[in-house]
């Protein structure tokens, strides 16, 4: 299957499944991130006023990557996305370990930029079921390849 053309994608939206926040992932992700105590200073984030179960807000914009692989938006057969960035990221609500949230995305842009990548925007949304406010806003850009063709392009 071939890359989708433009209008194809942009009004295409969904809702993921509830995902719950636990302290595993939370203290892996810190580790990954290199704040650990024989590596830096962490009296600040002990000063956090909110506590230790507070999720933190770059953990809730890699869940994008996570909501992408579990269920993706759009699929090439022999296509793959690379990250190309976000825009407008806000954390509007805490998010606290033991907290389910999932994300809602749309297609707010697509742009072709080669006949073999094509450039997608979405805008997501982070939502926390018990409260049902949202915890994340962003837009999310990820470029569209189609490895295939791009290797038949290079082979001809």
């Amino acid at each position: 299957m071939p890359l989708p053309a433009p209008a194809e994608l942009i009004g295409r939206h969904d809702v993921s499944d509830w995902l719950e926040m636990d302290a595993d992932h939370l203290a892996a992700f810190s580790k990954g991130c290199y704040l650990e105590p024989e590596r830096v200073d962490l009296t600040i984030s002990r000063n956090n006023a909110l506590g230790p179960t507070l999720v933190d807000g770059f953990l809730l914009l890699s869940l994008l990557v996570y909501f992408d692989f579990s269920a993706p938006f759009v699929k090439v057969d022999g296509g793959y996305g690379l990250n190309y960035g976000t825009d407008r990221v806000r954390f509007t609500t805490p998010v606290f370990v033991g907290d389910r949230v999932r994300l809602k995305r749309q297609v707010v842009d697509a742009v072709v930029k080669t006949p073999t990548r094509t450039l997608v925007t979405l805008d997501t949304e982070l939502e926390v079921e018990k409260s049902g406010a949202t915890a994340m806003y962003a837009r999310w850009l990820y470029l569209l390849v189609d490895r295939i063709a791009e290797e038949a392009e290079l082979g001809a």
